[in-house]
């Protein structure tokens, strides 16, 4: 897994974010080592001036692959949200839901994760926009064929 640098303010030590896509277990590193455990989604912190400081992480969100971290009630994002236009190429596959029947449905929610994932992915804004439009065609090609093989089946 990559990890992320987080440039906090009041606390020592190189601060990264490693994330969890999937099982939503992210945790944070300080200087390599990871941080202790405060609790449900929060590790301690050294403080500049010795004193423990707790760090939360929040909930990843639909377009962000990784939780944004709260250090005394300031957010810090350790990656940025994608642009408009990027989050609307993901949701492209939605349109098999209505048009495309049941097996449109299954493809369109597959394809539309894919998409989410890669656009909370460390590509660049080209990069995730080219692999999302592949993606897009791709399920609408495994919609057109499982509907002619299920069609010719009939």
């Amino acid at each position: 897994m990559a990890s992320h640098s987080l440039d906090i303010p009041g606390t020592t030590g190189h601060v990264e974010l490693v994330p969890d896509m999937w099982w939503g277990r992210s945790y944070l590193t300080v200087d390599g080592s990871k941080a202790p455990s405060a609790g449900k989604r929060s590790f301690t912190l050294q403080g500049t001036d010795g004193v423990p400081v707790i760090a939360t992480l929040g909930r990843t969100t639909m377009f962000a692959s990784v939780p944004p971290v709260e250090v005394n009630g300031e957010t810090y994002a350790a990656v940025e949200p994608p642009p408009v236009f990027v989050r609307i190429i993901a949701m492209l596959p939605i349109f098999l839901g209505p048009f495309g029947g049941l097996v449109g449905a299954l493809v369109a929610v597959l394809a539309i994760i894919a998409n989410l994932r890669i656009a909370g992915s460390r590509l660049s804004t080209g990069a995730k926009s080219g692999v999302m439009l592949a993606v897009t065609a791709a399920a609408y090609a495994i919609w057109f064929v499982g509907v002619g093989v299920i069609t010719a089946s009939l």
